[in-house]
């Protein structure tokens, strides 16, 4: 779900930042679900309004 995302951010690691990309800077973080599942989620800072919006979220390969 979604909002466990969110929650996760709070405990990420941070993987990737890209300050300059357009047309939003954005980070890509590894955050892990309350089950263990780790995933990478990408999140983009909206400079206008100084929100951070959720891009997508891809989950490691278990293999």
């Amino acid at each position: 779900m979604e909002w466990q995302v969110v929650a996760a951010l709070v405990d990420g690691e941070l993987m990737a930042e890209q300050s300059r990309a357009k047309p939003n800077p954005t980070v890509e973080v590894r955050e892990c679900l309350p089950d263990g599942t780790e995933f990478k989620a990408v999140w983009s800072l909206l400079r206008q309004s100084g929100v951070a919006k959720l891009v997508t979220v891809h989950f490691f390969d278990g293999d």
